[in-house]
């Protein structure tokens, strides 16, 4: 078996997915209330520390 690891080129799309953007317009973002917030916040803690 061979070491060597075969990476798809930095910066290259897939031929079968179409371009993606770099980030989401206002349309696709949510506003959480301050308890979703301290939830999601919760969250990310657990899955930082190990949990």
């Amino acid at each position: 078996m061979s070491d060597h690891v075969s990476r798809w080129p930095e910066r290259h799309s897939l031929p079968a997915l179409p371009q993606q953007r770099q980030t989401g317009s206002r349309s696709e973002s949510v506003e959480l209330t301050p308890e979703e917030a301290d939830a999601f916040a919760d969250l990310v803690r657990h899955f930082v520390d190990g949990g």
